[in-house]
């Protein structure tokens, strides 16, 4: 059977913001404050905010590595892992006036939890490309899989092999993604504008906030490196089932990154389950 082309984009904007990373050291019902708080009161809050199409939060959970040391503890640490992505129309709209605004205004709420996100990372980010399943090319609007896998690495530098590498993903790597995962639903390459990014971590609601911005991995800046990428690789799989394909290695994607100028050594990846998907 052929493989299906890809479709149009899932998403609702050009731009993307996205913030992860991983908790600890709360209490169950500091983290239950916590949720409440981000889900229903940050979220439309943020999505009330004039270019702010969509918004989601995932989370997974990972054991502490000590406890694998130790077959006796009695009790098994365990870390929370977040992350929330908004859907915007433009990178402008992480620098525009509502944004601003609301980010130097904050919240009671926002000013109590924001600092217990500090060892987070943020980064806004420019939609390079988005491509979906055929498939659902009929439909009205985009929808969200219920597990998304997050793959971070460091970019070639040369602009010509980035477009080289940006291609690859788009033809072959997708290609072999849709082959090898019946559960795949759409794939979205990100790239982390710096100014953006900064432009936000400088105001009021993030303050005493020192969020990551450095690539894992990665010794220099983007220009000695080349830009920070993303992918976003969205399964329809339920998170955690038994019978997910998510789980497995795509054979070839690795080795065909790596050959296309990707120092692996800089490659993180987290899967994560959805929590809840709003829209304006």
């Amino acid at each position: 059977m052929s493989l299906p082309t890809p479709s149009r984009s899932l998403l609702r904007g050009s731009a993307i913001l996205i913030i992860w990373g991983r908790q600890s050291n709360l209490s169950i019902p500091d983290e239950r404050a916590l949720n409440d708080w981000w889900t229903n009161e940050h979220l439309p809050e943020r999505l009330a905010i004039p270019g702010f199409h969509r918004t989601r939060r995932y989370y997974h959970t990972s054991k502490d590595s000590s406890d694998d040391q130790a077959e006796t503890t009695a009790i098994s640490h365990s870390y929370s892992h977040y992350m929330v992505v908004y859907e915007v129309s433009s990178l402008s709209t992480l620098t525009s006036p509502p944004y601003m605004h609301a980010l130097n205004n904050p919240t009671a709420g926002t000013q109590k939890f924001m600092p217990v996100l500090a060892s987070m990372n943020r980064s806004a980010c420019n939609v390079l490309l988005s491509v979906s399943r055929a498939e659902f090319s009929q439909c009205q609007r985009g929808g969200v899989g219920g597990t998304l896998a997050h793959v971070v690495f460091q970019a070639p530098q040369s602009s010509e092999a980035r477009e080289a590498l940006r291609t690859y993903l788009a033809t072959e790597a997708w290609e072999l993604i849709l082959g090898f995962f019946p559960s795949v639903l759409a794939m979205h390459l990100l790239e982390h504008d710096e100014e953006a990014s900064r432009s936000g971590n400088s105001t009021k609601s993030y303050d005493n906030v020192n969020f990551q911005t450095a690539i894992a991995g990665g010794g220099g800046g983007a220009d000695e490196q080349g830009p920070k990428w993303m992918l976003l690789v969205e399964f329809t799989d339920p998170f955690g089932a038994p019978f997910a394909s998510y789980k497995e290695k795509c054979r070839g994607f690795s080795e065909g990154l790596s050959a296309h100028g990707v120092d692996l050594s800089t490659l993180k990846e987290e899967i994560y389950g959805l929590v809840v998907a709003m829209e304006e």
